[in-house]
């Protein structure tokens, strides 16, 4: 008898036995992953979704919560010795002098934002690189925490107690559609890297994606689906393959980014649209005006003549930091994030690595449309983990060489 046959005329019962076991032996390991998570870990970067000022509070909340982070990592020890990687250092030491000094002696416009106050977060942000870096959080618990809040935010946003200030586009607690775009497509792959159960990363893909998708933002619509065949074709290449396929990424996005707006829903955005190109048509002509070195910090953000009092932030991450710092800073934050995140030259990659890599690439599409994606608190985790991965990689290949990345069971 064929084995065909003998799957055809299966006793039903040992069947639904089968299924029965294979479930309890699924939802055990989902319970046994959520038994090692950390609490404090889980409620901080829960906490991370709250972008704007809550309960009086003179910074944003998530601000506060990022320095509650840095806090509790102080009162830890480091899990993983970042050997050479400590470069990292004194690069955020001569990048944040640096910006600090052509802020310094910068002539600030009149509606420039405090040049001092944003150093202050920038700091924070290195500070909390270094922190995360190092594996004095949890990150399994970490990326819990933000993927619990992220979908907390979506049921809030749609039983009507998160804020809703783009008209039905999903925005929540992050106040903006496309910030709230961008965590969703870059968090959502992230959370890839992190867990090994291929169904529970569909289930997760597949939410994550219509929540992209209900924000409406076409930039993150995009950053996920390069993500995604990030994640399913790089394994399968090498070095020169990976390069190939960035490449083919790069093209399509700007191919499709034109199209995009000619398609359902989006082709109904000519008002959006035409202020979109207005504000970036003032943006270029700024940073053209800029020079070599910058104007200094909080200088990305435009008015026009017909309203000069209203403020337009940038819309381009790239030009924002031209903008602040000129080409030494824009160079420093990009060579950050290539060298430490994407690791263009490495050739092995496990898969853990290759997610991160696929969430750097998500990021870096999205500056390219949003106006604040370098060097903030999300930026900050993708980079942390990247170190901390390639750490505890080279830690764990002294010992044994087929070890490396973090256990991760079913979540």
């Amino acid at each position: 008898m064929s084995a065909r046959t003998t799957d055809r005329t299966a006793d039903p019962a040992a069947v639904a036995t089968a299924m029965g076991a294979r479930v309890r032996t699924e939802t055990a390991d989902v319970f046994s992953a959520i038994g090692r998570w950390r609490i404090p870990e889980l409620i901080l970067f829960f906490g991370l979704i709250f972008e704007g000022a809550l309960f009086g509070l003179p910074l944003p909340f998530n601000q506060l919560v990022m320095m509650a982070i840095i806090g509790l990592g102080l009162t830890r020890r480091p899990q993983a010795d970042l050997g050479r990687l400590q470069l990292i250092v004194p690069i955020f030491a001569i990048a944040l002098f640096y910006i600090a000094m052509i802020s310094m002696f910068a002539d600030p416009t009149d509606l420039a934002s405090d040049w001092k106050r944003r150093l202050i977060r920038l700091t924070l942000t290195a500070v909390l690189v270094l922190i995360l870096a190092t594996g004095r959080i949890d990150f399994r618990s970490a990326i819990a925490g933000l993927g619990i809040g992220m979908l907390f935010n979506a049921v809030a946003f749609y039983v009507g107690l998160a804020p809703d200030n783009y008209g039905g586009a999903l925005s929540g607690y992050f106040m903006d559609k496309n910030v709230a775009g961008m965590a969703y497509a870059v968090f959502g792959v992230l959370m890839l890297a992190v867990i090994d159960k291929r169904w529970l990363k569909v289930v997760l893909l597949l939410a994550f994606a219509v929540l992209v998708w209900k924000t409406g933002s076409r930039t993150s619509i995009s950053a996920l689906s390069a993500g995604v065949l990030w994640v399913v074709l790089a394994p399968r290449l090498g070095v020169v393959g990976r390069w190939a396929l960035g490449l083919a990424v790069y093209l399509g996005v700007r191919l499709l980014a034109e199209d995009f707006s000619q398609i359902g829903v989006f082709s109904e955005r000519d008002g959006s649209d035409a202020l979109r190109s207005r504000i970036d048509a003032a943006s270029e002509i700024k940073v053209d005006g800029a020079g070599f070195f910058g104007s200094g910090l909080g200088e990305a953000y435009i008015v026009f003549p017909d309203d000069p009092m209203k403020v337009w932030f940038f819309h381009n991450s790239y030009w924002s930091a031209l903008v602040e710092g000129g080409w030494p800073w824009l160079l420093l934050i990009l060579g950050i994030t290539v060298v430490f995140a994407l690791r263009p030259f490495t050739r092995d990659l496990n898969g853990q690595e290759l997610g991160v890599q696929a969430a750097t690439i998500a990021r870096l599409i999205c500056a390219w449309r949003l106006g604040e994606v370098l060097f903030t608190i999300q930026w900050a985790v993708v980079i942390a983990f990247a170190i901390y991965l390639h750490a505890s990689r080279a830690e764990a290949e002294k010992r044994t060489p087929t070890a490396g990345g973090i256990p991760t069971g079913a979540a």
